[in-house]
This record gives C-alpha cells, sequence and structure tokens, in this order.
C-alpha cells in the first residue's frame, strides 16, 4: 500500500467490535490504537474505542489512513 492509499474497513455500525487503527495526526505524524469501539460521533466524524489501557482513544474518520475490525 502506498503512503497516499487508505483503507477503512470499520464502519460507524461495529460497535461493541474490537477494532485496529492507524491514522494521521496533525503534525504528520501516524498514530496507532486498538482496542473496543465504543461509540461512532456523527457531528464529528469520529470513532471512539477504548484501549486495553481502559483509555478512550478519539479517531478522526478523516485522518484514517487504515482501519479494520479485529478478532
Amino acid at each position: 500500500m502506498s503512503p497516499l492509499q487508505r483503507q477503512n474497513l470499520v464502519e460507524p455500525t461495529d460497535i461493541g467490535r474490537r477494532v485496529s487503527f492507524q491514522w494521521e495526526l496533525p503534525n504528520g505524524l501516524l498514530q496507532e490504537a486498538v482496542g473496543v469501539l465504543e461509540l461512532y460521533d456523527h457531528g464529528s466524524e469520529t470513532y471512539v474505542l477504548r484501549d486495553k489501557q481502559d483509555r478512550l482513544v478519539r479517531v478522526p474518520r478523516r485522518d484514517v489512513r487504515f482501519g479494520k475490525v479485529v478478532s
């Protein structure tokens, strides 16, 4: 996959499923998170997941480089 390609297979309806995201931060660096999708905020188009440290992580849909549902 080239750096410009994006593939997000996570849907807002995947609430309760374990997901993995890689997204681009405003400074151009990449961030990654794995956790359970808690909700999808339609107003801000943001995924909210809970990671294994029990922290809520917000992932803006527009910044997702790669997203998938994992087992």
